[in-house]
């Protein structure tokens, strides 16, 4: 049996600096495929409704298939991320008290994700004095899949907070929140544009929602999917991917705001 499976270990061993972003992604589609499974079973009763019925067995499968993942990857990503919220909390600390007391927790932390974290972390100590500067194998800059995520995650400074001066754009809810509906309505009408999500006359969803009629409240018309020549529909496409896309950290030092002389004296 371990010779069967030394490929894939040898693998992950090779994914070292990956393995984070790879638990957190497969955690995420199997707590989503339980969730869906839920909701199918238990809100939309697809055990009894025969209209569900060419979902039932791929939905069953997802139950199983989901629920055995997590229970042997949730634990494994909820360890490799409370490490990484631990390290987090270490590379924005300027203690040299602290660091220096949480060193060897620190180090076993960012070798256990990965070789950057680790020369992240070296860097660190080297600007407090607390390790000489030597050269590093891997360059504390070179990012990782998870920086992405991170950084949209707890960003101050979004592209849209940079077009709105409110300082409420700042708010990293607000911004989670503003990326997140963006994402959810893109993928929801990609698929209505192309695969359909409304019901035809014979009760498939094979029909795409003209967004305009359901905006208005009128009646709502559908066509057969894919239709792409809904202008309506491109647009709210287009809201969704830019609410998306400005969520996300904005480049280069955040201008500050000009101090006036009357300012000053005040």
């Amino acid at each position: 049996m371990s010779g069967i499976l030394a490929p894939l270990k040898n693998w992950w061993e090779s994914q070292r600096d990956r393995h984070l972003f790879l638990l957190g992604t497969i955690t995420f589609i199997s707590t989503s495929i339980l969730l869906w499974s839920i909701v199918y079973f238990f809100f939309l009763g697809g055990a009894q409704d025969p209209d569900l019925e060419h979902l039932r067995n791929w939905t069953w499968a997802g139950l199983f298939v989901g629920f055995t993942i997590l229970v042997f990857v949730a634990p494994e990503f909820i360890h490799y991320q409370g490490k990484w919220s631990f390290l987090m909390e270490v590379l924005q600390s300027t203690s040299r008290a602290e660091l220096g007391r949480q060193r060897k927790e620190a180090e076993e932390a960012a070798t256990l994700l990965g070789s950057v974290w680790s020369a992240r972390l070296k860097s660190h100590y080297v600007e407090h004095g607390l390790a000489k500067g030597k050269a590093a194998k891997v360059n504390p800059e070179e990012k990782v899949p998870e920086d992405l995520i991170i950084n949209w995650w707890g960003t101050e400074d979004s592209r849209l907070s940079r077009m709105i001066g409110a300082e409420v754009f700042r708010e990293p809810w607000l911004n989670r929140s503003l990326g997140s509906v963006g994402f959810i309505v893109t993928i929801l009408q990609f698929c209505n544009m192309a695969f359909g999500i409304a019901r035809n006359a014979a009760l498939e969803r094979e029909n795409t929602i003209i967004i305009w009629d359901w905006l208005n409240g009128e009646t709502i018309n559908s066509v057969p999917a894919p239709y792409f020549d809904d202008i309506s529909g491109w647009i709210v496409l287009f809201i969704s991917l830019f609410l998306l896309w400005a969520s996300f950290p904005a480049s280069g030092e955040r201008p500050e705001p000009t101090v006036t002389e009357t300012d000053e004296e005040e």
